[in-house]
């Protein structure tokens, strides 16, 4: 009896610590979603996204020459469409897209200049 107490409390402790092992196919499933292509491609989009705003934003406070804005804002603007055409996305979802980038670097460029208006006033 007391051997069988023994191997149990030994057993125990063994399955606690080969778990993570034994279920290491669900792991690896999670990792291979992370670096799929669409993931991948997600990131890129949301990099050029990114991109855009904080040379719009640069752009508007003044402290990006108009030269670079534009060659940035093209950089950025050639590696969304990559991005969206790699997607296959549908005609209405491009032009949803591109409006919303629109959208957002208006966005952007009236929460600055109106930041700017109000400290100038002040």
């Amino acid at each position: 009896m007391l051997v069988l107490i023994a191997v149990l409390l030994a057993l125990i402790p063994a399955v606690i610590i080969a778990y993570p092992f034994l279920r290491r196919g669900e792991s690896a499933e999670w990792l291979d979603d992370e670096s799929s292509p669409m993931a991948t491609l997600q990131r890129r989009w949301e990099a050029a996204l990114d991109g855009i705003r904080s040379a719009e934003l640069e752009y508007a406070i003044g402290s990006l020459a108009e030269e670079d804005y534009h060659w940035l804002r093209r950089q950025y603007m050639r590696e969304a469409a990559i991005v969206l055409r790699a997607m296959e996305l549908e005609q209405e979802e491009e032009e949803a897209l591109l409006t919303q980038i629109e959208t957002e670097t208006r966005r952007v460029r009236a929460r600055v200049l109106g930041e700017d208006r109000e400290v100038a006033g002040e």
